[in-house]
């Protein structure tokens, strides 16, 4: 729910896990609080999710208002 140009999230694809790094306090507080992501996931400042999904993470981020920068 960035309110500039500044991306909430940035998402990659890395082949079968895509990773999405929240840039900004509102994104890391909708991950702390809305989304079920597990420990091991975390990758560092990012968070792996299988392929098969990831889509859906973004149309859903998207739908919340946040940017992505993909």
């Amino acid at each position: 729910m960035s309110r500039t140009n500044e991306a909430d999230f940035i998402v990659r694809p890395h082949g079968t896990v895509w990773t999405f790094e929240p840039k900004t306090e509102s994104a890391k507080r909708f991950v702390r609080t809305d989304l079920d992501v597990q420990g091991w996931q975390w990758l560092g400042q990012f968070f792996g999710v299988d392929h098969r999904l990831a889509n859906d993470l973004v149309a859903a981020l998207e739908g919340e208002g946040f940017v992505l920068e993909m």
